[in-house]
């Protein structure tokens, strides 16, 4: 498969395993940036005094990862969405 030509975070020509390396890596990087930024949201929220708008934040996250989900997994999006329900039932 050789080499591309790319821009943005890949400068130049690369090896399609060294670009698909560095965006799997990239993602793990940014979930675990995710989870620790949700804590500091929590711990603000609580101390702030919680309101409807940390709802809303992390409802419009939720949105989002939702759709980053449904897109990884090849699935559409209800497919992710009843097995968050699901989670949410093993929860309680």
């Amino acid at each position: 498969m050789g080499t591309r030509k790319t821009n943005g975070a890949l400068k130049g020509h690369v090896d399609v395993k060294d670009a698909y390396r560095m965006a799997h890596d990239d993602v793990l990087t940014l979930c675990k940036m995710i989870a620790l930024e949700t804590r500091m949201h929590g711990r603000y929220a609580k101390k702030a005094g919680l309101h409807f708008g940390h709802v809303g934040d992390l409802g419009a996250v939720r949105r989002s990862m939702v759709e980053v989900l449904a897109q990884l997994a090849q699935q559409d999006e209800q497919f992710v969405w009843k097995r968050l329900a699901e989670a949410r039932k093993g929860r309680k």
